[in-house]
Parts: C-alpha cells; structure tokens; sequence
C-alpha cells in the first residue's frame, strides 16, 4: 500500500527553514519600516519650515502675540500649517526650548500602548519662541535616550542621526513693522 504525503522529517525540516528564514527576515522588516518613518518624518519637517513662513506672511501675523484665533496653541497652528498627519505628530512635549512646551510640535514613533493610543514622542524638533518669534528647528533637541519604549525609541535615535551635526535652524518671523497691508 502506497501512502501519499508528508513524513514527520519533511515538515519538522520545511518548520526549520521557515523559522530561519523569519528570524532572518523580521528584523530586516523592522528596520525598513523605522527608516520609512524617519523619512516620512523628514519630508514633514521639510515641509513645515516652508509653510509657517509662508502663512506668517501671507497672513500677516504676529508670532510674538496671542495664539491665531480658532486654535489653542502655537502647536496646535504649526500642525494645521504644515498638514501634518496627527498619527505621526503631537503637540508639546518634552524638551529644552526652554519655552512653553505648547508652542512646539514633536515626531511620534511607531508605537502603541495597550490601550491603541500612540506613544513614542521624540521631544519638540521645531517650536515657535514667542518672546522673539523665532521658529527654531533643531534635531538635538531629540533627547538621547527617548522614553517612547520599543520601537520609539529606534525611530527618535535614527531621526536624530539622519541630520548631521549644526543642522539646527533659526528663522526669524517676527517684522519690524516695515511690511503691512
């Protein structure tokens, strides 16, 4: 009598292989995923310190006085400026701008607690000192060692080593007056 299938030694050996090739293959996965993140996260940046000029001017704005009217926070301003993604962007948040932790905005990692909330903060990148009004972006302000856990943490320490050294930026909003419409 003939017997057709699998012998035990076939599928232990066809589990084994798979096995490696997973091990192999995730972390190779995790990493994608994290530099696809860091560059998601730069084109925002980019992209945001091309727009709060711009809206600056155009709507003639004082960023030494009050929060915009229908917003509460500078951050809160800066997210709807850029169009940035509230999945991969929150306000406030840690940090040594040494000013209100509202007036900034922060990347967030790939990572969520039990709950689904995301978590994984780097510490404000950019942020608007409203007693100069000088926007500020500055990628050492990525604490060493984020507290974001998991992922998170590999996210913020990758963002923060893909800008080299003195990549930091001041742009200077407030005017002298000088312009008015």
């Amino acid at each position: 009598m003939k017997r057709s299938g699998f012998s035990m030694i076939e599928l232990v050996f066809v589990i084994v292989i798979l096995g490696v090739l997973a091990a192999v293959a995730v972390p190779r996965f995790v990493t994608t995923r994290t530099d696809a993140q860091v560059a998601m996260a730069r084109s925002d940046i980019a992209s945001v310190l091309k727009a709060i000029p711009a809206r600056i001017f155009a709507e003639n704005i004082d960023p030494t006085q009050s929060t915009p009217t229908g917003f509460s926070s500078w951050g809160e301003w800066m997210i709807d400026t850029g169009g940035l993604d509230r999945g991969r962007w929150k306000v406030g948040g840690g940090g040594t701008n040494g000013g209100n932790t509202n007036n900034g905005i922060e990347p967030i990692g790939n990572v969520q607690n039990t709950g689904g909330a995301q978590t994984g903060g780097c510490g404000q990148v950019i942020w608007l000192d409203t007693t100069t009004g000088n926007l500020t972006f500055d990628p050492n302000n990525i604490p060493a060692n984020s507290t974001g856990g998991n992922n998170g943490g590999t996210f913020c320490k990758s963002l923060k080593e893909s800008y080299p050294s003195g990549s930091n930026r001041v742009i200077p909003l407030a005017t002298t007056g000088a312009v008015k419409f």
